[in-house]
C-alpha cells in the first residue's frame, strides 16, 4: 500500500488529504471515505485503507476544514453546510487523478460522515456506489434520545457558543466524546475509550468541539434524502447502536431506490474493532463487488461475507 499526500481546495480554504494505492497499474476505482464528526484522518483511517487497498481499492481520506492538517479558523468549528462542500470537493478532486478511475467512485461514509453520504449522494447520480455505515440519518431521532438534563447542558453551551461568535468571542467548547453525565456531545457508556481507542499514533486530534454545533443536529435529517440517491447504497446497520435509531438507518434502506442493508449486533464504537469489522469491511467489499461499476476487474475482488 502505497500513501502519498494531497491537498485541495474546497470553498474559501483548502483541505489536506491521503491518498491510499494498492498494488498494480492504474487506473483504480477509488473508495472516498468521509468519516464521523470530529475525527480526522489519523482516526481508524488507516485500517479501512489497510483492508481496501488489499483488495485493489484506492481510498482518499481527507480532514475536513477547521480539523486535522487543513486549513481554516477557528479551529474545531463543525459547519454541516461547509463539510458537505468539502465532500463534494474531495470527490471532484479524486476524480481528476491519474491514477484514479473517474468513473468508478464509490462514497464511505460513517457515523456523522454516514448521513454526510446520504445527503451529498442524493446530488451525485454521477457516483458509482454509496455504503453509509451506523451513519446519523435522523439528527432529531437522535437528539430526544438524550437525558432531558443533558439536552438542556447542550442547548445552553451552543447558545453561549453561537452568540458569542456573532461578537467575534472564540469557540465555546465542549468535549466531543465523554462519560455519562459529562457535558460532552456524545456521552454514551465507552464513548470516550472507543473514541480514544481508534486514534493511531500521534495526532492533531484533540477531545474539543465548538458547542454551536449541537444547535444544528435536529436539523440534520438526511433521511429525508434517501428517496432522491440514485446510486446503488449500503447500509450498515448497528442494531445496539447507542448514538443513531438503528430503526431510522435501516429505514433509510428502503427508502432508496437502490437501498439495501445488512444488520450486525453491534454497538456504534464496536463496528471499528475486531470481528465486527471483518465482518463488516467484508460486506461492503461484497457489495463493491457485485456492483459493475466498482468491481475491481484486475485484481481478484474479495467477496465479503454478509451478516
Amino acid at each position: 500500500m502505497i500513501r502519498l499526500d494531497e491537498r485541495f481546495p474546497s470553498g474559501q480554504g483548502h483541505c489536506e488529504a491521503w491518498l491510499y494505492l494498492p498494488e498494480g497499474p492504474g487506473p483504480h476505482p477509488c473508495i472516498v471515505f468521509v468519516h464521523g464528526i470530529g475525527a480526522i484522518r489519523q482516526v481508524r483511517v488507516g485500517a479501512y485503507a489497510e483492508r481496501f487497498t488489499r483488495a485493489g481499492y484506492a481510498v482518499f481520506a481527507f480532514d475536513y476544514r477547521n480539523w486535522g492538517a487543513s486549513g481554516g479558523e477557528p479551529r474545531f468549528v463543525a459547519n454541516i453546510q461547509d463539510q458537505q462542500a468539502d465532500i463534494h470537493a474531495a470527490i471532484d478532486h479524486a476524480r481528476s487523478l491519474d491514477a484514479i478511475d473517474a468513473d468508478r467512485i464509490a462514497l464511505l461514509g460513517t457515523s456523522f460522515g454516514g448521513g454526510h453520504a446520504l445527503v451529498v449522494a442524493a446530488a451525485r447520480p454521477d457516483l458509482a456506489a454509496v455504503i453509509a455505515q451506523c451513519a446519523v440519518v435522523d439528527g432529531l431521532a437522535a437528539a430526544v434520545k438524550a437525558p432531558s438534563v443533558l439536552a438542556l447542558r447542550w442547548v445552553l453551551a451552543g447558545l453561549i457558543d453561537q452568540a458569542g461568535s456573532l461578537f467575534g468571542r472564540k469557540p465555546h467548547y465542549i468535549k466531543l466524546a465523554g462519560e455519562p453525565g459529562q457535558l460532552a456531545l456524545m456521552t454514551a457508556p465507552g464513548a470516550e475509550a472507543g473514541y480514544l481507542a481508534m486514534i493511531d499514533g500521534p495526532s492533531p486530534w484533540r477531545n474539543l468541539i465548538a458547542a454551536r454545533f449541537i444547535l444544528g443536529i435536529p436539523l440534520f435529517r438526511p433521511i429525508h434524502h434517501a428517496k432522491r440517491i440514485e446510486p446503488r447504497l449500503l447500509m450498515i446497520v448497528t442494531d445496539k447502536d447507542e448514538i443513531s435509531p438503528p430503526s431510522a438507518i435501516a429505514k433509510v434502506a428502503r427508502l432508496a431506490p437502490r437501498g439495501e442493508a445488512v444488520h450486525f449486533d453491534a454497538g456504534h464504537f464496536e463496528i471499528y474493532f475486531g470481528d465486527f469489522f471483518d465482518r463488516a469491511t467484508g460486506a461492503m467489499l461484497g457489495f463493491l463487488s457485485t456492483t459493475p461499476a466498482t468491481a475491481v476487474r484486475d485484481h481478484g475482488a474479495v467477496q465479503g461475507a454478509r451478516s
